[in-house]
């Protein structure tokens, strides 16, 4: 249900005067995200298969060309590289994980915690690519960070108690430090954002693990008086638009 075309229409519906990107700035610079040569022909051909939100922020800025573009993630040498292979490392660490549970490794406690954890995370998984409404409710939000709450502690300490688990130790602490880390970077580019752009429609685009964090960070009270935030049902209901 998610397409360019049911992004497109919500960013058009919004009318933001700022976008701000889950992107850093070898992708987008100056207000805008940069040229490719034979980009929208290799995406035609299948070649390149550029993400949903790039390809509608990009067709939104060439028929908005006011609208200013800017990147808020950090930069990550190999950005490629290192998006596989932590999801190669991701598969295998819940694989095993599974393994462990299903030979009644984890003692009883152990397995009951295990099982909520992978009952909400599949929960999780089945709502990725579903609509935009649906993917940005609050109650997902919740989910998200309940999901998170479990891998940082439960899911750690499984890891660095179980001998099949432990190869993945020092990768598993490695990848929470730096999601910590990234979030406290991301929210200071966005709050960095928001101090320059006042009495401005700005909308943030990021991947669904990040969204609880930035809505943590943008509802604190020493922000009320910089930002609104609304949610994108909120943004999208005056007037009533069709479900994207």
């Amino acid at each position: 249900m998610l397409t360019v075309k049911s992004m497109y229409n919500a960013i058009k519906r919004i009318n933001p005067d700022l976008i701000l990107m889950e992107l850093d700035s070898t992708v987008i610079s100056n207000c805008s995200i940069k040229t490719v040569w034979g980009a929208k022909t290799a995406e035609w051909l299948g070649i390149w298969n550029n993400p949903i939100e790039y390809r509608a922020v990009r067709k939104y800025q060439k028929k908005n060309k006011q609208v200013c573009i800017s990147p808020f993630d950090v930069f990550i040498p190999n950005r490629k590289t290192y998006i596989a292979y932590n999801r190669a490392m991701e598969k295998s660490h819940q694989e095993t994980l599974s393994n462990v549970y299903q030979q009644g490794l984890l003692n009883s406690p152990e397995s009951v915690e295990y099982e909520k954890y992978a009952e909400i995370n599949n929960a999780f998984l089945q709502i990725l690519d579903s609509s935009l409404l649906q993917m940005n409710r609050a109650s997902l939000t919740d989910t998200i960070e309940n999901i998170l709450y479990r891998e940082k502690h439960f899911i750690r300490r499984l890891t660095l108690q179980y001998a099949a688990l432990q190869p993945y130790g020092n990768w598993y602490n490695a990848q929470l430090d730096f999601w910590d880390e990234r979030s406290a970077a991301i929210n200071k580019k966005i709050l960095d954002q928001l101090n320059a752009n006042s009495n401005k429609t700005i909308v943030i685009i990021t991947g669904l693990l990040h969204k609880s964090d930035i809505e943590s960070f943008l509802q604190k009270k020493e922000l009320n008086t910089l930002c609104k935030l609304i949610t994108l049902e909120s943004a999208l209901s005056n007037p009533p638009v069709p479900d994207f």
